[in-house]
């Protein structure tokens, strides 16, 4: 706890791309939903050869007095949140999100989708992602957006289109068919909420923007510079139920999060390891194959970041506990000297 604050300080570690930052603050906020918390954000730079196995170093921003929890997630934070165990004297609950691809032992604890298939005393499998998506939040964007969102009767689709992965791609041919489903929900006066994201191919956005540009049916959002404030989490608040391209697991579990029916289209590729991600959402019934229809059912949100942010406070109390514990002994050892 900080001794000027009394807060559980977290110090969460990102790469500065938004699927991963979003991870690690969405586990820091989920936290902060059960006790008082100070959140510093820091983003690792790119890794080199050297720096993916050993940080020499804290960061600029890595001033002491150290956290009592530590949140890395993406390579460049690898060598950060295993040094911080040596830097803090193990005082620091060190996890991990994802898969780090390194010996377990090196963190305190690692918070891995299911579909990484990894085991071990010191992992937590989740559906999926965490992430920031919550109650709060989309209440917030439903209201900052309340004008706009007025504009588009129901019901309202949201559309989150990803693009090409090192397993999937969104081709012309299938953009082509998402579109004229799209086009026809549309001509049936169901509002449409359209963003992308950074992988999406600049061909897709091209074409949203020209065939729906004009349409008082369609919310598209591409990009700040072009659209104002990101819609997404108003998209999800208001939204009767989400389509999402199967290549992002954040965006599926975004989408199960918020508690809304997602209809997944499929993008060309092997799905891999993501089929087992695509598989427990179908069999949980938060997911469906989007076949150019709009459907609903009932769906409960999906509470994994919930869960991670239980087992984060009661690995860092058991920890903490541990710690107590052997410092009395040694106070016991020295007193019978």
């Amino acid at each position: 706890m900080s001794a000027k604050t009394g807060k559980f300080v977290i110090w969460t570690i990102g790469d500065g791309r938004t699927g991963i930052e979003n991870q690690v603050q969405g586990l820091a906020e989920a936290i902060g939903d059960m006790l008082p918390v100070e959140i510093k954000n820091i983003t690792a730079p790119r890794p080199s050869l050297l720096t993916l196995f050993k940080a020499k170093k804290p960061l600029p921003e890595m001033l002491e007095p150290w956290p009592d929890v530590v949140i890395g997630c993406g390579q460049g934070s690898i060598p950060y949140t295993i040094a911080m165990r040596k830097w803090s004297n193990g005082k620091t609950l060190t996890v991990q999100l994802q898969s780090p691809r390194r010996k377990s032992r090196l963190f305190d604890l690692i918070i891995a989708p299911q579909h990484d298939r990894l085991k071990g005393d010191n992992v937590l499998s989740i559906v999926g992602a965490t992430n920031r998506i919550s109650e709060e939040k989309l209440l917030q964007a439903k209201e900052k957006f309340k004008e706009r969102i007025a504009e588009l009767p129901g019901p309202r689709l949201a559309v989150i289109i990803g693009g090409n992965s090192k397993r999937h791609k969104l081709t012309k041919e299938l953009f082509k068919d998402l579109m004229g489903k799209l086009l026809s929900l549309s001509n049936q006066s169901i509002s449409l909420l359209i963003t992308t994201s950074r992988r999406t191919p600049g061909f897709v956005k091209r074409g949203l923007r020209r065939k729906f540009k004009k349409n008082k049916n369609v919310w598209l959002w591409i990009d700040s510079k072009n659209d104002g404030d990101n819609p997404y989490f108003a998209f999800l608040s208001v939204a009767n139920a989400v389509v999402v391209t199967s290549d992002s697991t954040n965006m599926l579990t975004d989408a199960a999060s918020a508690g809304k029916p997602v209809l997944m289209f499929r993008l060309d590729g092997n799905d891999g390891k993501f089929s087992d991600l695509h598989e427990e959402l179908e069999k949980q019934n938060y997911v469906h194959p989007f076949t150019g229809a709009i459907s609903t059912w009932p769906v409960e949100p999906l509470n994994e970041t919930r869960r991670a942010a239980e087992e984060v406070l009661r690995r860092y109390y058991s920890k903490l506990k541990a710690a107590q514990h052997q410092d009395g002994d040694k106070s016991a050892s020295d007193i019978s000297d």
